[in-house]
C-alpha cells in the first residue's frame, strides 16, 4: 500500500472481499467465466471509471492492479496514484462525496501534502452494504517523477487507468513480506531481462541469468552469474528483501512521528465523523497548523526546527 502508516486493521466489516492472491499459474486454475465475473462487478475498476470520465485524473495502483494483471481474484480495498492537481483532488473528492464517503484519519486530500508524499484515505458504504476503502497518494515511494508524467499521458477512454507492471513493482517493494510473492508473479509477466532486473524468485534468477547478457546491479543476479552455487543466490535475494523491507520500515516511521499530533487533533474533532466537503476543510486546517507538508529534502528527512 502506498501509504505514510499501516492500514487499520480489517475487523468485520462486509466488504468486497479479504485479498486472496494466486501465482499465475494457479489463477488459471480457476474458470474463465468465473475470473470474468469478478472483475466485472469490481467496485474499485468502476470507481477508476469514474474518476477519469473527464480526463485521466486517477490510476489504479497496489492490491487493485494486481487483480487488475490478472495475478489474484479480489483484493480489500482500493489504492490510486492522483494526478497532483487541485482539479484533480477536486473530481475524487466529488466523487467520493456522492457515495457518502468519509475521511479516515490520514491527511487531506490537497496537493500541498500530497506532494509531501502523504497519503488521503476514505470509508463509505455501499448499496450492497459493503465497506468500501479508498486511499490515494500523488507521490508513492520509489516511483520516478518521469513514470508518474506518463501516467497521465492521455490514454483510450475505453481502457482502464492502471499503473503499469514495473511501476507497480516498486510499489510492492514494501515492509510486508508477502508483497514480495507479488513481485516475482509480476516479473513473470515482463520480458526476460526486465524479469531479471526485478524477480523475487530464485529459480527465475537461476534460469535468467545465463540467457540474458545486459550487465546487473543485483548481488543475487551476479552471485548466478558467477556460479557462486544456490545457497548464494538465496542469500543475496534474501538480504536484497531484507533492506528493501529496512528501508520501507524507517519511511513509514517519519511518517508516523510527524502524524501524530496531526492525528489526534483529527481524532478529537472527530473529523471522520463529517460530510466529506466539511471534514476536507476541516482536515486542511488542522493540518495546516499541525502537518509539516515536505519531510524530506533531496531525500533527506527534515530537522525538528526546519
Amino acid at each position: 500500500m502506498i501509504s505514510y502508516g499501516p492500514r487499520p486493521s480489517a475487523g468485520s466489516e462486509s466488504h468486497p472481499g479479504q485479498p486472496e492472491f494466486f501465482s499465475g499459474r494457479a489463477l488459471l486454475t480457476n474458470s474463465a467465466e468465473h475470473i470474468l465475473q469478478r472483475l466485472a462487478a469490481n467496485v474499485y475498476f468502476d470507481l477508476t471509471r469514474e474518476f477519469n470520465q473527464f480526463g485521466p485524473v486517477a490510476a489504479l495502483s497496489s492490491g487493485q492492479a494486481v487483480v487488475y494483471y490478472r495475478l489474484a481474484i479480489m483484493s480489500k480495498d482500493g489504492d490510486w496514484v492522483v494526478r497532483e492537481s487541485p482539479e484533480a483532488c477536486a473530481r475524487v473528492l466529488a466523487v467520493l462525496s456522492e457515495r457518502g464517503a468519509r475521511y479516515r484519519p490520514s491527511a487531506p486530500l490537497d496537493v500541498r501534502w500530497l506532494r509531501g508524499g502523504w497519503s488521503s484515505h476514505f470509508e463509505y458504504t455501499d448499496a450492497a452494504a459493503r465497506r468500501i476503502r479508498c486511499d490515494i497518494v500523488s507521490r508513492p515511494p520509489r516511483v520516478s517523477s518521469e513514470s508518474l508524467d506518463l501516467l497521465f499521458q492521455q490514454r483510450r477512454c475505453d481502457r482502464l487507468l492502471v499503473v503499469d507492471r514495473e511501476a507497480l513493482i516498486r510499489l510492492k517493494q514494501t515492509a510486508r513480506a508477502k508483497d514480495y510473492a507479488v513481485i516475482g508473479e509480476l516479473a513473470r509477466q515482463l520480458p526476460p531481462d526486465r524479469e531479471l532486473a526485478w524477480t523475487t524468485d530464485v529459480d527465475r534468477i537461476l534460469e535468467l541469468s545465463g540467457a540474458t547478457g545486459a550487465e546487473s546491479s543485483r548481488p543475487a543476479v551476479r552471485a548466478a552469474r558467477a556460479g557462486a552455487g544456490r545457497a548464494a543466490v538465496v542469500a543475496a535475494l534474501a538480504q536484497e528483501v531484507d533492506d528493501l523491507q529496512q528501508a520501507d520500515r524507517r519511511r513509514l516511521a517519519v511518517y508516523h512521528r510527524a502524524a501524530e499530533q496531526y492525528l489526534t487533533e483529527f481524532r478529537r474533532a472527530r473529523i471522520d465523523t463529517l460530510p466529506l466537503p466539511d471534514a476536507h476543510e476541516a482536515a486542511c486546517r488542522v493540518a495546516g497548523a499541525l502537518l509539516p507538508p515536505q519531510l524530506f529534502v533531496n531525500g533527506s528527512e527534515r530537522g525538528p526546527s526546519e
